[in-house]
């Protein structure tokens, strides 16, 4: 693979997994606001020009025309381009370089299936005590117990300039998806007949301490832990109605691993969930997704060994306003895969992590390749391969710069089963006038996430 050629300057850098992980020298992290952007992406575009050097992103002052402030629905500020090229069956080959395993393999399996391909935008526009952090973080963070542990770090972005692929997964998971959200929002997935089954309604309340505006060094090691806090409770289809969850993820998850409750309505009983983590399947989203599927990843990276392998330029979902905000399902899911003119492809660059099955521990993939979009907004792609080591599922997480609130929100995704056929569709705003997102600046109440809060939260 040609992102190989590039591995180099990173080969010294791969130090053992168990080995304790310091953050970069200070002549590295003067490379932050010079040859990198303050949040550690190559500040230049490529020699091609088909990716642009970054000029500071989306303006939080952007407001396309339709845009309604404070709606929870953002409108596409590219809403006028058209397609440079679409990429089919016919002529993948031109690209095959740049396309993953799974997306390959659906331009191989549907003749139906293309990808548009827009002018690439670098749009991430990050707040100013994000890039502060995060150049704190630059020589304060590092990783311990293996790379499962985080330490040093401070809200931003824990390590601009990752050397190991626990750093750049720690940098996907505590990603800035601002203070805290509130969001009604549906999941389907389609079965092999084409038929949109519509498996949940949400209402989701989520926080990240980590990334609060108090939280300090000493905070992190406490209160402030929790790189995500998340309570939902379901509001249909009907068969669901009144189920809650809560669960939370931390920077230390070998001290406090994830812990998660649930409510049923029919029992009215809250119960521990040890279930809702790693390839217990999420029934919600048809059995496609796997709860550590969730974001692209999510939870403790205790059974894999994560490797970085350098960079590479890669078709990326981004500002993908139609699909996740405007577009009623109807329009969106089609027979076999998502509607094609719906969707945004962007060629970005990204981080490459390759994560291998340790031996002796059980999970349905034996392997993920994972692309991460090099300005560190969420957007990317997953492979994952089953036991026999053959492509088993493709994933892709969107992103939309939600401009006047410099977040760079990467939370819909869409999820592909290859052995199944069947694929599920999560997080999206555009069926209904009550299904927004709405983003603030401070932490939510504790008792939101508690396990007692969930009888009330159901409602039921």
């Amino acid at each position: 693979m040609t992102y190989r050629l590039r591995l180099t300057a990173l080969a010294s850098m791969a130090l053992m997994a168990g080995a304790a992980q310091a953050g970069v020298t200070p002549e590295e992290a003067k490379q932050l606001g010079t040859t990198l952007t303050l949040f550690g992406a190559e500040k230049a575009g490529n020699k091609e020009g088909t990716i642009p050097a970054y000029t500071g992103g989306l303006p939080a002052s952007t407001s396309p025309p339709g845009f309604k402030k404070d709606s929870g629905k953002w409108v596409s500020p590219f809403a006028a381009e058209k397609p440079l090229y679409s990429i089919t069956a016919a002529n993948m080959d031109k690209y095959a370089d740049k396309l993953s395993e799974g997306q390959k393999y659906l331009l191989k399996r549907y003749p139906s299936y293309r990808m548009d391909v827009y002018t690439t935008h670098r749009t991430a526009n990050y707040p100013q005590s994000h890039l502060e952090k995060t150049q704190r973080n630059a020589i304060n963070a590092r990783t311990s117990e293996g790379g499962l542990k985080m330490e040093g770090a401070v809200g931003g972005i824990p390590f601009p300039i990752p050397k190991t692929g626990y750093e750049a997964m720690w940098n996907h998971l505590s990603r800035w998806l601002g203070v805290a959200s509130t969001y009604r929002m549906r999941n389907y997935y389609v079965d092999t007949t084409g038929r949109r089954i519509y498996a949940g309604e949400v209402n989701f309340s989520q926080d990240h301490p980590f990334q609060g505006p108090k939280a300090t060094a000493e905070s992190v090691k406490g209160d402030d832990m929790f790189v995500t806090r998340s309570a939902v409770h379901f509001t249909g289809p009907s068969r669901n109605v009144g189920e809650a969850q809560t669960w939370f993820d931390t920077i230390d998850p070998v001290v406090k691993p994830r812990r998660a409750h649930v409510y049923s309505p029919s029992t009215r009983r809250v119960r521990l969930a040890p279930d809702i983590a790693y390839d217990t399947p999420i029934a919600s989203a048809g059995g496609v997704m796997t709860y550590d599927d969730g974001w692209m990843f999510t939870g403790k990276m205790d059974r894999f060994d994560f490797k970085l392998l350098g960079k590479k330029e890669i078709y990326l979902p981004y500002s993908t306003y139609d699909a996740i905000f405007q577009a009623k399902t109807d329009k969106l899911l089609m027979a076999n895969h998502e509607n094609p003119s719906v969707m945004r492809w962007e060629l970005h660059r990204v981080w490459v992590v390759e994560a291998t099955l340790k031996p002796g521990l059980r999970h349905v993939y034996s392997k993920r390749v994972i692309y991460l979009d090099e300005d560190w907004t969420g957007a990317g792609v997953a492979d994952m391969y089953d036991g026999a080591g053959k492509i088993y599922k493709g994933f892709y997480l969107a992103m939309t710069q939600l401009y006047d609130k410099q977040v760079p929100w990467s939370i819909g995704s869409v999820e592909y089963d290859f052995s199944t056929g069947l694929y599920t569709a999560t997080t999206l705003f555009g069926e209904t006038d009550d299904t927004t997102l709405h983003i603030h600046d401070a932490l939510h109440p504790k008792t939101t996430f508690s396990a007692d809060s969930l009888p009330a939260r159901s409602g039921r």
